[in-house]
């Protein structure tokens, strides 16, 4: 069979009319379980959901939605697609938590089924929808799926586009060409142009391997025509606006920060090695054997997956600048990997493989130690464990479920087990994500400052600032000077007058105003007090971080 060739579907015994519309219902109630179910219950965290939503919120406050604005700066550091969505979101469901979020989810279901689609289109229907699953129910995208942030939005587009491309080249489908740019268009629109140099690493080695022809089917006119028409745009226009935009935007924000790291999150190269594991969280012991498994005909297609997860984990650890989520567009293909293994196991219905029941063997034993090492650390471990009390009863719960999925499928011998510890596993994050939140968000200072408020107050950060605080009280900081992302909007809007250069001004500002509530640590009380003579009044603490109600002697 050649690598083009479609292989034979399997349907897991089942009618086609029946497997066909069952699996795409059980992805359905997954997703919606695992991505929706009380997405709106945690309080926004800082400092990236906090900060996405109010520049969201400032959206729809100033009208302007080509030019996003932070703390009523212009913040360009990254381009405006998730700032729409979550802004359209706002318009139409009201400033809640789950409006904030709605974007995330959406993608993270969407991205479900386009793991389905795709392993469906490689293998069949029954490999889809394995692939689906264990997406669907990886720590990682689990948690992602219910954060605000630009990750998720960014890796489906991405990962949209593509597998199109490779489906367009792999399968000799030209009409896929425009659908895979325009995919990319709007990964570019979400997180900028890396997009395109990922996309550009993973085709170019499947392009060589089959030929000049397919090389040139990258750099087809009519679709970059169509990126650019998409992309180009805002772009232009915020360049118009600001020229000092280009090379803070493509220069420092990119280049800079993939070369240097220095000033964002500089990690050692090895950093997404760990990562990965706990990403891929509950199916980590099975993915040595999952990308290691030989295929036969499909081999072609499970080199083009090896290739995609590699150019990403690859890429992203060469780069001296690192956060967790980058590496989220490698868990598609790595999750159709997986599935396809075990897909190919339960239709044989011989039980368990030797290279399976090494996997779960050793991820059972790996639960059950780090299990054991929670009920009963030793020293060292001791402190680490007492401070993620807090996560309690569900960080216990999850590690049990670690041990215990596994275990049961070695007894049983049946991979639906295994798929339902999984879907259990993923269940117990969310809750575990409420109790982080209790401790991350802001959202009592921001109702207790929004109760408290007067005409003519003021809000101060005191060398603090936290975007969660503006959205939830509706207000905007005056900062002491110190180093804040919003230093290059300053740079734009020097005469906004939300920037105390020094104590003079603070001093100064503080005199013209009756009400000011301060936010700043509570070490730095003291010395505010020693300088700023006024009247103090603790409203609300939240860790050591304080908010005041000060009024004019």
């Amino acid at each position: 069979m050649s690598e083009s060739a479609s292989p034979p579907r399997i349907s897991a015994g089942l009618p086609a009319k029946v497997s066909g519309g069952l699996y795409p219902g059980l992805l359905v109630l997954a997703g919606l379980g695992l991505f929706f179910f009380r997405l709106g219950t945690p309080g926004l965290m800082d400092p990236d959901e906090g900060r996405y939503a109010e520049i969201a919120r400032e959206m729809l406050l100033l009208k302007d939605w080509l030019i996003p604005h932070l703390n009523l700066v212009p913040y360009l550091e990254k381009p405006p697609l998730v700032y729409w969505l979550t802004a359209l979101s706002f318009a139409t469901f009201g400033l809640t938590e789950g409006a904030a979020r709605l974007p995330s989810a959406l993608a993270a279901l969407a991205g479900v089924f386009w793991a389905f689609g795709l392993g469906r289109a490689l293998w069949g229907e029954r490999q889809g929808f394995w692939g689906a699953m264990v997406l669907a129910t990886c720590g990682g995208y689990v948690i992602l799926a219910r954060l605000l942030t630009l990750d998720m939005v960014f890796t489906f587009f991405l990962d949209w586009g593509i597998a199109l491309g490779y489906l367009a080249l792999s399968r000799e489908r030209p009409r896929l060409w425009p659908w895979a740019y325009l995919a990319l268009a709007l990964a570019v629109l979400a997180k900028g142009p890396v997009a395109l140099v990922l996309a550009g690493l993973i085709w170019g080695p499947v392009g060589f391997r089959r030929g000049r022809q397919a090389v040139w089917a990258l750099v087809r006119p009519g679709s970059w025509l169509l990126l650019a028409a998409v992309v180009l745009p805002w772009f232009l226009y915020v360049a118009w606006r600001y020229p000092e935009f280009p090379r803070f935007f493509f220069w420092e924000h990119h280049v800079a920060r993939y070369v240097s790291g220095v000033t964002y999150h500089a990690e050692p190269w090895w950093y997404f090695g760990p990562l990965l594991v706990a990403l891929l969280l509950p199916w980590t012991a099975l993915a040595p054997w999952g990308l290691g498994r030989q295929a036969g005909p499909v081999a072609g297609d499970r080199i083009f997956l090896l290739i995609w997860a590699g150019v990403i984990l690859g890429f992203f650890s060469v780069s001296r600048g690192k956060l967790a989520p980058y590496i989220l567009p490698a868990l598609l293909p790595l999750a159709l990997l997986v599935g396809e293994g075990l897909a190919a196991v339960q239709s044989e219905g011989r039980g368990l493989r030797l290279g399976v029941r090494v996997s779960l063997i050793s991820g059972a034993a790996l639960g059950w130690l780090l299990a054991g090492l929670y009920f009963r650390p030793p020293g060292g471990l001791a402190p680490l464990v007492r401070q993620a009390a807090f996560l309690e009863p569900y960080l216990p719960a999850s590690l049990v479920l670690l041990a215990l999925a596994p275990t049961a499928t070695l007894v049983t011998r049946r991979l639906e087990v295994l798929l339902a510890g999984a879907l259990l596993f993923a269940a117990v994050l969310p809750l575990g994500l409420e109790r982080l939140a209790l401790q991350r968000s802001p959202r009592e200072l921001g109702v207790t400052l929004r109760d408290h408020w007067q005409p003519g107050a003021a809000l101060v950060g005191i060398y603090l600032y936290s975007q969660g605080l503006s959205f939830y009280s509706g207000q905007v900081f005056h900062l002491l000077e110190f180093r804040t992302e919003l230093n290059f909007g300053q740079r734009l809007a020097p005469d906004c007058g939300l920037f105390l250069k020094d104590m003079a001004e603070l001093q100064k500002f503080c005199a013209s105003r009756p009400l000011v509530f301060f936010y700043l640590k509570a070490g730095d009380l003291f010395w505010l007090k020693a300088r700023v003579s006024r009247t103090y009044d603790i409203i609300a603490r939240k860790n050591d971080c304080l908010l005041i109600a000060s009024h004019r002697k």
